[in-house]
């Protein structure tokens, strides 16, 4: 922990991001220094990246070695990727290849693909900026205006790292270097993106993440044994980066909130003294009561778009204490969660890779039943622990963990969200043995490390290492109020 009250770790490097910089300083024939370190980061990953066609693609890429491809490295890359972002995402992979020069421009997508008013502040960017470099290839100059531009121009003018997010940053100079009277601007972008790069050579996908470090620290810390001063040293922070919606984002100075980091900042404001944080959780609750849909279920960012499992059961959890306060809040949540969960007992897995994020955070949230007052949705209820349970029985592998998915090897951070399920299903046996692998995975300094779970943009991972060890701990907690040796 800093002396702020943050908990911070470095988000590692990604070949993505690291790519596209390497082409933008190549194109603008500068840092010589920084593209050699960029160019030998590739180059080490490019043997690591055998078996992965997308980001070996990438690389190929950025080191100006590509031999000619075509869409199909996307489609190849993308399969399974079940979601509501799956076209958004294909546009995107599509003229980052292009870009690299590795397909050409598709030019199937025509202007009307590039509306991107009503998402959240990256993702507008993201689409604005690729309306730009979709327009130059394929020879569509006019497809932009000059609002697009001042759009993208707006990013650039604030904070160092516009919303704390390296790859829309790169995207959005990419696109603002087609104009060559906004050179400077682009010479700032890149200036400023340098302070992100890692000792490795590559960079990062996003710049921080604090907020979300801190607040997920702090729901594994509490009832612990850690002394109250640190505990209220981590609240005061995160009260502090409380957003005038009532949300909070992932880093400091972004200003994007979202459901995913006001769940966990509430959790922890409310288990360390509800009473002295009691003001900011009610500007947390009005902040969820405001964005829930139609459906019942809660999106990520926007209300509106589309409603997401993890979000929803995000934000039932934090609004727990109020569950009989808001009835009809959690029956059209719940209800929402039960529809959605798959036959074999699993859910959509939104941010995380791995299955066992979403069921652990569902599960937690169907706890609330208690104030569920329809028979037929209690059903459901239970209909849909039962099927966790045995989905989460079946992916266990023979040395007692679990992986991202059924028939994958087990990994720290899924064992630990499992486990979290667990705890709260009944079944004692099976958490037993899941407990003894997680308490083998812990090194000699006490800490806990995994493959890398979230995603984004989804499916690609990226991985800020301090997390294992939060919901590692955070499983352990939960274990040790089920089982007594």
């Amino acid at each position: 922990m800093k002396t702020d009250g943050s908990v911070r770790d470095v988000c590692k490097s990604r070949v993505l991001e690291s790519s596209l910089m390497l082409h933008l300083l190549t194109i603008q024939k500068i840092y010589p220094n920084c593209q050699y370190q960029l160019t030998t980061y590739l180059t080490t990953q490019l043997d690591k990246e055998q078996n992965n066609k997308f980001h070996k693609a990438l690389i190929l890429g950025a080191l100006g070695k590509s031999k000619s491809e075509d869409a199909q490295v996307v489609e190849d890359y993308m399969v399974g990727f079940q979601h509501f972002t799956a076209s958004r995402k294909r546009v995107l992979f599509r003229a980052i290849l292009a870009e690299l020069q590795v397909i050409p421009y598709d030019s199937q997508y025509q202007v009307e693909h590039f509306c991107y008013r009503g998402y959240q502040s990256w993702v507008a960017a993201e689409i604005c900026a690729l309306k730009v470099l979709y327009a130059f290839g394929l020879n569509h100059p006019k497809w932009v205006n000059h609002d697009d531009i001042e759009f993208l121009l707006a990013t650039q003018n604030n904070e160092p790292i516009w919303e704390k997010h390296v790859l829309a940053n790169i995207i959005i100079l990419l696109a603002l270097q087609k104009f060559p009277e906004h050179h400077h601007i682009v010479l700032k972008g890149i200036n400023n993106l340098l302070s992100c790069q890692n000792s490795d050579g590559g960079f990062p996908f996003i710049a921080s993440f604090e907020i979300f470090c801190t607040a997920t620290a702090g729901v594994a810390l509490t009832e612990t044994g850690v002394d109250i001063e640190t505990l209220l040293q981590m609240a005061e922070y995160l009260v502090g980066q409380q957003q005038s919606d009532g949300g909070w984002s992932y880093a400091e100075g972004a200003r994007q909130t979202d459901v995913d980091d006001t769940s966990f900042c509430v959790e922890f404001l409310r288990a360390v003294k509800p009473d002295k944080y009691k003001e900011c959780i009610s500007k947390a609750e009005a902040y969820f009561l405001a964005i829930q849909n139609e459906d019942g279920g809660f999106p990520t960012f926007v209300r509106g778009n589309p409603s997401e499992i993890t979000m929803t059961a995000g934000a039932l959890n934090a609004l727990a204490p109020w569950a009989a306060k808001y009835t009809n809040v959690f029956e059209r949540g719940l209800r929402y969660i039960t529809s959605q969960q798959r036959f074999d007992g699993s859910f959509e897995r939104s941010w995380s890779l791995s299955e066992a994020q979403a069921i652990f955070r569902s599960v937690l949230a169907m706890r609330t039943c208690k104030v569920v007052q329809s028979p037929q949705l209690l059903k459901s209820i239970y209909t849909a622990e039962a099927k966790a349970l045995d989905y989460l029985r079946r992916s266990q592998n023979s040395d007692g963990g679990w992986g991202h998915q059924l028939g994958d090897a087990s990994d720290v951070i899924s064992t630990s969200y499992t486990l979290i399920a667990l705890s709260s299903l009944g079944d004692i046996e099976t958490l037993r043995r899941g407990a003894h692998h997680l308490m083998l995975q812990q090194d000699e300094e006490g800490k806990f490390v995994s493959i890398p779970d979230q995603a984004a943009p989804r499916p690609i991972p990226y991985d800020v290492p301090i997390l294992t060890s939060s919901f590692a701990l955070l499983a352990l907690k939960h274990i040790a109020a089920v089982i007594t040796e």
